[in-house]
């Protein structure tokens, strides 16, 4: 089922900070009220010491009324945090207990050709070994020399074209000892970059990257600030159809270009078609609740110069679905604890709307995993109906942390173990937490993600190319693809020009 986001705790915190704020302005007039009472000559002589009583009144009730409104926010910040993630489609077991967490003692739906299609997997890796195309995901961490150098050139020449924000400094945790991630089917092997590949349709893609040029300064359709590679590569996805004979949808074309050569590929194709399938209905219902939501970015009637490029409404996935695929296996070293870090899927112009995501096999002895969400926020996040920046902080004692809609809306979180089967939009930003092994050998798990493409506004998919240097060659343009965007996670919240909100106020 769709867990909708109904929380509302920005709301929440709000209506009890104006409460607590209503309650001190009230004990206040009733301290005024009693002073005017007394009349007599002493009471006058007296009138510096009444002032101190005043403040000492009135740092008492405020020192009063601060220590409860931050006990109440830590309190609803706490189940939030505990909370069955909002905003994703979730196959589980219990549908008619809207409210139950999930807990590693409850499972998941199993899916009902999970052996067919692990089977096809474990074909495609032992074909990988014994034709040494077995490829690691790299350490971007490792990341260094003329590709960084070149990127980050690329980034200084056009400064203004695509914002990237400062990174903080943070504390990066080191994974190369902890996690190894193998490609079985990877979007980073198979990208559309003109040094590398032809196309009959080169020109349309060349065009479409000028278009997204001139998306600077905009939003994409998620409401995130749109962005796009400098490098101009384009993640390309399959095309799965719909067969009206076989009542399910098939890949049409090209699924993985270094697997053209396995001859097994049709296996794995059709399993794959079979978990589309079985992912569609559900991929529509949610689409169908996103589309229906729309996008309402917070202070767009100030500023007239936001623009928001949503052509989601257009897309429809009853007869055909574009879909990157992604196929891998992580291995988390013993004794470890392995967290990811926030992220969407892609630049905006891979233009990708949902993630459906299958964890095929997950070791029983990982324990503790959890996949976070937040997301960026919607006007009907603000408590003070556009008012927010005169109003809401006057109230909230821990305004910056909690009560700021222009920072993420927490979502909650799901468990991470065998047959967790989701889908959610790429506006929800996720990452992998605190998965741990705490036995002497290195445990693992496999995961099938379908990145869904919003086909109407970017129609290009890896039927349209045809690689012209071998996979050595791909695989160095590869670090620089991974290294920009690592650099861009679009994890951020909306970035508003306050100035521009001021002078409309005004």
């Amino acid at each position: 089922m769709l867990n909708i986001d109904n929380n509302n705790y920005i709301r929440k915190i709000y209506d009890k900070s104006v409460s607590l704020h209503e309650y001190k302005q009230k004990e206040c007039e009733k301290h005024y009220q009693h002073e005017e009472q007394q009349e007599d000559v002493e009471a006058l002589v007296e009138k510096q010491d009444i002032k101190e009583n005043d403040d000492e009144i009135w740092d008492r009730l405020d020192y009063k009324c601060q220590n409860e409104a931050k006990q109440f926010n830590k309190s609803i910040y706490k189940d939030i945090k505990a909370q069955k993630a909002s905003d994703v489609f979730i196959f589980e077991d219990n549908f008619d207990k809207n409210n139950k967490i999930l807990s590693h003692n409850e499972k998941y739906i199993i899916y009902e050709r999970k052996v067919d299609l692990l089977k096809a997997i474990n074909k495609v890796m032992l074909y990988q070994e014994q034709n040494n195309l077995v490829d690691y995901h790299p350490n971007i961490n490792s990341i260094s020399g003329e590709i960084k150098q070149l990127v980050n050139q690329e980034m200084e020449k056009r400064p203004n074209q695509w914002y990237y924000p400062e990174q903080k400094n943070e504390k990066k945790q080191n994974t190369e000892d902890i996690v190894k991630v193998r490609n079985i089917i990877h979007q980073s092997l198979q990208p559309y970059h003109k040094d590398y590949t032809q196309s009959l349709k080169k020109n349309e893609i060349e065009e479409y990257f000028e278009r997204v040029k001139q998306n600077k300064g905009g939003y994409d359709q998620w409401g995130k600030q749109y962005k796009a590679s400098l490098s101009e590569f384009l993640w390309l996805p399959a095309v799965f159809a719909y067969s009206e004979n076989n009542k399910m949808y098939e890949i049409q074309g090209k699924l993985f270009d270094p697997l053209k050569n396995y001859p097994d590929l049709g296996e794995l194709k059709l399993e794959l078609g079979h978990l589309m399938t079985y992912f569609s209905k559900p991929l529509q219902q949610t689409h169908n609740y996103f589309k229906k939501l729309g996008y309402k970015i917070l202070n767009e009637f100030y500023d007239d110069g936001i623009k928001i490029y949503d052509e989601k409404s257009r897309v429809d996935f009853s007869q055909k679905i574009h879909a990157i695929v992604k196929i891998s296996e992580i291995e988390i070293a013993p004794q470890s604890i392995y967290s990811g870090q926030w992220h969407v899927e892609g630049f905006s112009s891979d233009n990708i709307l949902y993630t459906c995501l299958y964890v095929i096999e997950h070791d029983e002895n990982l324990t503790n995993g959890k996949l976070k969400f937040k997301r960026t926020p919607r006007e009907s996040d603000d408590p003070c109906n556009r008012m927010q920046e005169q109003c809401a902080h006057t109230y909230c004692p821990d305004y910056e942390r909690f009560c700021d809609p222009h920072k993420l809306i927490p979502l909650g979180s799901l468990d991470i173990k065998e047959n967790l089967m989701i889908i959610f939009p790429n506006q929800n930003i996720h990452k992998v937490k605190g998965i741990k092994n705490i036995t002497n050998k290195p445990l693992k798990r496999k995961i099938i993600a379908f990145f869904v493409v919003n086909h109407e506004d970017q129609p290009f998919t890896i039927n349209d190319v045809e690689f012209t240097k071998p996979i050595e060659f791909i695989k160095v343009y590869r670090m620089r693809d991974m290294y920009e965007r690592s650099k861009n996670k679009q994890t951020e919240a909306q970035a508003f020009n306050q100035y521009m909100i001021t002078k409309n106020l005004d």
